[in-house]
């Protein structure tokens, strides 16, 4: 967990206008501004990228999640600009956070990232990270079907099935609808145009596939309607191999189970830090020394000076060149009302579901029935209060002392429970409840948690990346960018790439 340190040592000292030929005090440095930002060789109100030749740009990042973070270690690289990174709350990291108590170490957010999208990993590695890069210890789930868990194999987690040896010993699944997977190659493909998850799926794979293992797998993660949420947002690969190989089945070959161990020829699916996500944030967070950071501090307004550049209500008026929202939209939709009127409703229209993780931990002994694999999965259409469960300390090392089990319940789902209407208490006795159905627990847990996230879950729905269209629209010719989970990827790997990229985005801008 972040040390707390005095954020400001050794931040750089505020920021004073540079002395350009001709021009010695405040007021003729905004005129200079002025004709830099709008009369430079090069600039064009229409190219949001255009060139342009400032001393040192000031740059103010609202939101200190990890695409705040990512976007701040970006943008101070070169100590070529003056950042500030605003954050409301009065810690770093977002969702990512890591409890050590009681010998455990429990996640309260997101506990591994995928590794088919690199940037976080690489990420990891550029901190110098890679001798902690931990792999999971333990591989598969399964997936309650009537009541009962049942294994997954390999050849359906990758969710491209076409073995049909696999699917004869899966007994969740009839011989209708095992018929109906291996024929997913004679199912004509799709115009390519966005559709929901439940529409695409079941199209290719029929109902049974679908709604058993694709929805909670694909719409679960984001605590979503699999009716509602959208392909082209989230898992725009799958359209392009069925645009492109008409068939999903016709390379399933290439696809890597979810949660596979590693061997010589296979990477593991996700993989973690030792000890926890929350290195990631504490090494990053040592490497914007030169970055104002200001915890606790909530912007209210925003509003556009003559020259072009921005004044910042927060606590205080702060002046700024650009901008980078790394907060949800419904937060940064008021801020921005007063400069770019039309991403208001857009913005808005971003839907964002509430979801809690509820941590136990039980004694070993306290299990009837041996745990197997990494956790499961609980489709829409089976009563219970959880979507998922991980078996934390059976997942990753060290996670639980021996002779413990650490469970982490994923709770929320946007028209199913809303866990915002219940108690931590209540919620943590539903989820025991579960767990003595489900995993046939005879004792209490000697440890629980709940950890909260509300309305933190975006629900990309169908149009989506439409929406972001007319978001950026709105804003224009002016240099503001949006990075994080509302706008163009929601897991850790996308929003490290999004607040990256909206900072290198920036630095080329004001080279």
């Amino acid at each position: 967990m972040w040390s707390g340190r005095t954020i400001n040592e050794d931040v750089i000292s505020r920021w004073s206008p540079p002395q350009v030929v001709g021009f010695t005090d405040n007021d003729s440095w905004r005129l200079n501004r002025r004709l830099l930002l709008r009369g430079c060789q090069g600039y064009h109100p229409e190219r949001r990228h255009a060139f342009i030749n400032i001393e040192m740009a000031r740059i103010i990042i609202i939101g200190g999640g990890i695409a705040g973070l990512s976007a701040a270690y970006d943008a101070c690289q070169d100590g070529k600009h003056q950042v500030t990174l605003i954050e409301s709350s009065d810690r770093l990291g977002g969702k990512i956070i890591t409890r050590y108590e009681n010998d455990l170490v429990v996640e309260g957010g997101p506990d591994s990232v995928f590794t088919t999208k690199p940037w976080a990993v690489d990420l990891m590695v550029e901190l110098g990270l890679e001798s902690e890069l931990e792999e999971p210890i333990g591989a598969g789930f399964s997936v309650l079907v009537g009541g009962k868990l049942h294994v997954v194999p390999r050849a359906l987690a990758s969710l491209m099935p076409s073995a049909s040896t696999a699917l004869e010993s899966i007994g969740f699944l009839g011989a209708t609808a095992r018929k109906r997977i291996l024929s997913e190659k004679a199912v004509e493909k799709g115009s390519g145009e966005d559709e929901t998850i439940a529409s695409f799926f079941r199209r290719r794979f029929g109902n049974r596939f679908s709604k058993t293992l694709a929805e909670p797998l694909l719409a679960g993660i984001h605590a979503g309607s699999a009716d509602k949420l959208s392909m082209k947002a989230l898992y725009p690969s799958y359209i392009g191999l069925e645009q492109k190989h008409g068939s999903l089945s016709a390379v399933s070959s290439a696809a890597p189970a979810i949660g596979a161990p590693s061997t010589s020829h296979r990477k593991p699916g996700f993989i973690t830090l030792d000890g926890g996500l929350q290195r990631l944030v504490d090494v990053l967070v040592e490497r914007l020394k030169s970055v104002d950071i200001r915890l606790n501090t909530l912007v209210e307004q925003i509003e556009r000076n003559e020259d072009g550049s921005f004044r910042v209500h927060a606590n205080e008026v702060l002046e700024c060149d650009a901008l980078i929202f790394a907060i949800p939209g419904y937060a940064a939709a008021p801020i921005l009302s007063g400069i770019a009127p039309g991403a208001f409703e857009p913005l808005m229209g971003i839907r964002h579901g509430s979801t809690a993780v509820a941590s136990f931990c039980y004694a070993s002994s306290s299990f009837k029935n041996e745990l197997h694999g990494n956790g499961f999965l609980v489709p829409a259409d089976e009563p219970s209060s959880i979507t998922g469960c991980t078996f934390s300390s059976l997942k990753w090392k060290h996670r639980a002392p021996d002779g413990s089990v650490l469970l982490r319940a994923f709770m929320g789902q946007d028209g199913g429970l809303n866990v915002d209407d219940y108690s931590d208490d209540q919620l943590l006795k539903m989820a025991v409840a579960d767990f003595g159905k489900h995993l046939k627990v005879k004792a209490e847990p000697y440890y629980t948690r709940v950890d909260r996230w509300t309305k933190a879950m975006p629900q990309y729905e169908v149009g989506h990346t439409d929406r972001m269209d007319v978001i950026e629209n709105a804003v224009g010719e002016m240099p503001i960018l949006f990075a994080g989970c509302s706008y163009r990827g929601t897991g850790i790997p996308d929003c490290i790439r999004q607040g990256r990229e909206a900072a290198r985005s920036l630095n080329k801008r004001f080279a």
